[in-house]
């Protein structure tokens, strides 16, 4: 909503600032926000000549209006202040009604900061200090949001009052942040008078000088430590436990809590922790989500293939579950090894007395992972063959990664629908008769929202990663089985790394698979070829709307040929042991997507392709599922090719393939897929196809991907008339290879 006191300041900005170069001219909309506040810092640093104008209120600017002198009530025939000005104004955009941009700090100013004082947790002094510009000048709030939690506001404010000196000014909007949750461990240090000044929370982490400080401050029932345990209060509250008095007593209510957080966490029983006491592993809980590296577990997770000596060390170390991937590979170039679980481990495993637990990841470390047309498909497909190849029993639990750092927004657009399929894919018999269930890795946030969908059984969760915004300030699901919170080299030798993972008990793994005899190269071939052939039919939109067999081999599939304007095309699809691109190896595409990224030169095809379209004029938009074909590929290459028939007809063939099946599914081999898609007119008087050129592969590529689209999207079947048509009659694509001209009568 349009505010008239933010519209001044926009204008007083604009034209106050706009001579200068580095000034971006602010919108004069009368809205706050981002940009507004953006606009305000970038004032600021005009005018105090700080060297880099960014419109960022970092360290450097911060340090600026610390050293400023402070401001108190003028007199209204006092000279006109520009820093006053830009206080005003800021006022205004924090909500705050500072009378007028005057520049003269009188009555309504001062009764301005002081409400803004008041809000933030200060002394309401009306003292313009450091503390009313970093305030200000913020993108924080200091008035409670809608559906923000009064109780985690009076926690915020208490924070500034007793910390801010220290950490800098915190957002009071009743709203768990990043900041609000790196502030409890910069609080602490400077409890432990380890710092005076934090400039970048960011910074922050819970090491080897706090933990060794904090050590000789154990808190406990009747002890004298208050700042210390109001501390510990505010996070027992942000992880949900009652909490709700934050003096800096210990009371026999806050041991209660800290007694169920340990139980909650894990922690109970382990060396150091005493029930209802904080020591060092409790308070490390308490502050960061991987709690105390160095507390001992009795699971581990590793991408390594597990010799029987290495299972009888881990065994001997005191480890009862292990992690292992079903598919996959590790590392990159020379380094890349495969990470995939072998029936000869699980026997290693097994045999040695431990239990293990499957996770499938063959990417998920990045956003663009989920946005692939029928991933989730996909993957719950691989997931259930693998499992069940590799003989887990009925109702394992499959873990599925989400092994980046993921938004709310991105967990409702993209997390949420990728494990809905996966959950579709679970629940068909024909897929699942095992009856195995869904678990997610992720972080605590996304794993909560997961569960609380009713799409996972139960969590492993990403502790380790401190960073990650899901787990600043959030408490651990209440499904964990698993929870990941270090990485080491194990020994003794053979040494390899391995993440040191806390067991709730809820999930003991398998301890005996029904493995069978041992699996022959040619069989792991033939599996590693399968998966291979289903992922692209998936990225080409098959398998995902149910229009081929998900048991395809090597061979030739004969699919329901599309009648549509006048044209009837019969597609089909080949499945060699071999590259399908012969000899000729021009208009043969390179595709390299093993990091997860396309390459320039893959990038700039990819648009030449669209173009094609794009610069005739048809509506239809390729670029998805050409970069979900080439995010499937992998490590390979594709080809577009067209040939005219005797017959009269014409058949565009999309060839796709790889001899580098070792980096793609970490078994030597290679396989190739040939899709063909044959037209024939109805009336064979009516058009015939002319061949122009036979160089212009961008343009064979897009004809053949419009003439897919109606076979696999059934939304399209009844379009096909117009599209079809389209592709007959226009003239030329580009350079066009080939025609549809009418005959001549």
């Amino acid at each position: 909503m349009a505010d008239s006191f933010v519209l001044e300041a926009q204008k007083y900005l604009n034209e106050t600032y706009g001579h200068n170069s580095n000034w971006v001219h602010l919108d004069e909309n009368g809205m706050t926000g981002g940009l507004m506040m953006e606009g305000l810092v970038r004032a600021f640093q005009i005018e105090h000549g700080v060297p880099s104008v960014t419109g960022y209120l970092g360290p450097y600017t911060v340090n600026i209006m610390r050293s400023l002198n402070d401001i108190e009530k003028m007199d209204p025939s006092d000279e006109p202040s520009s820093d006053v000005k830009l206080i005003q104004c800021a006022l205004f955009c924090k909500g705050y009604h500072a009378g007028g941009i005057t520049g003269i700090y009188y009555t309504n100013g001062v009764n301005a900061v002081k409400q803004y004082q008041e809000d933030a947790g200060f002394k309401t002094s009306g003292v313009i200090d450091w503390k009313v510009w970093q305030g200000l000048f913020s993108m924080g709030w200091f008035q409670l949001v809608p559906g923000g939690d009064p109780t985690l506001r009076v926690i915020q404010r208490s924070i500034n009052a007793d910390w801010s000196s220290v950490i800098g000014v915190q957002p009071c909007e009743g709203v768990m942040s990043r900041n609000t949750a790196l502030s409890l461990i910069g609080c602490l240090q400077g409890a432990l008078n380890l710092q005076t000044w934090i400039p970048d929370l960011t910074s922050v982490v819970f090491g080897p000088a706090t933990q060794s400080a904090f050590s000789q401050h154990p808190l406990y029932e009747g002890c004298s430590e208050p700042a210390l345990v109001k501390i510990a209060k505010y996070a027992l509250y942000f992880y949900g436990f009652s909490q709700t008095e934050f003096s800096g007593t210990f009371t026999s209510g806050m041991r209660l809590n800290v007694a169920n957080f340990q139980k909650e966490y894990g922690l109970t029983g382990l060396d150091g922790v005493i029930s209802g006491q904080i020591h060092l592993t409790t308070m490390m809980s308490l502050l960061t989500s991987r709690g105390n590296p160095n507390r001992p577990c009795t699971g581990g997770d590793t991408s390594q293939i597990l010799s029987r000596q290495m299972c009888d060390n881990l065994k001997a170390a005191g480890y009862n579950v292990i992690g292992r991937y079903l598919t996959g590979t590790v590392g990159v170039g020379a380094a890349e090894r495969p990470k995939s679980l072998t029936p000869e481990e699980i026997r290693n495993i097994q045999d040695a007395g431990l239990s293990v637990f499957p996770i499938y990841q063959n990417g998920g470390y990045y956003a663009d992972y989920f946005k692939i047309s029928g991933r989730g498909s996909y993957d719950a497909v691989t997931a259930l063959r693998t499992a069940s190849v590799l003989g887990f029993p009925e109702e394992t639990v499959i873990y599925f990664a989400v092994d980046f750092d993921c938004m709310s927004y991105q967990t409702e657009s993209l997390i949420i629908p990728y494990f809905r399929q996966i959950a579709n894919a679970f629940r068909q018999a024909a897929f699942n008769p095992k009856n195995y269930k869904i678990g997610i890795y992720g972080p605590r946030e996304v794993c909560r929202q997961i569960s609380a969908e009713g799409l996972a059984e139960y969590s492993f969760v990403a502790d380790m990663s401190t960073g990650f915004s899901g787990n600043l300030g959030f408490p651990i699901p209440s499904n964990w089985a698993f929870d990941q919170f270090d990485q080491f080299t194990f020994g003794p030798s053979p040494a390899f790394p391995l993440d040191k993972v806390a067991v709730s008990g809820r999930d003991g793994g398998a301890r005996k698979n029904d493995v069978g005899g041992s699996v022959t190269t040619a069989e792991m071939l033939q599996e590693a070829r399968s998966k291979f052939t289903r992922r692209v039919l998936s990225a080409l939109g098959f398998t995902a709307r149910k229009r081929i067999d998900f048991e395809f081999e090597v061979g030739e599939q004969v699919l329901p040929p599309v009648s549509s304007g006048g044209l009837i095309i019969y597609p089909s699809i080949k499945e060699t042991v071999t590259v399908p691109f012969g000899e000729d190896d021009s208009g043969v595409i390179s595709v390299n997507t093993l990091d997860g990224k396309l390459d320039i030169d893959l990038t700039t095809t990819l648009a030449e392709i669209q173009n094609v379209c794009d610069s005739n004029s048809i509506s239809i938009d390729l670029s998805a599922m050409l970069k979900n074909i080439s995010y499937a590929i992998r490590s390979g290459a594709m080809k577009y090719t067209y040939t005219i028939n005797s017959d009269g007809s014409a058949t565009f063939d999309i060839s796709i393939g790889t001899d580098d099946l070792q980096s793609v599914e970490g078994v030597a081999g290679s396989i190739g897929i040939v899709l063909s898609m044959n037209i024939k007119f109805t009336d064979s008087n009516a058009y015939e196809w002319v061949r122009e050129s036979e160089k212009q592969k961008y343009t064979v590529a897009a004809m053949a991907f419009v003439v897919l689209l109606p076979i696999t999207n059934p939304i399209l079947i009844e379009q096909a008339k117009i599209v079809l048509v389209k592709i007959v009659e226009t003239l030329s694509f580009g350079r066009l290879i080939l025609q549809g001209s009418r005959k001549k009568e």
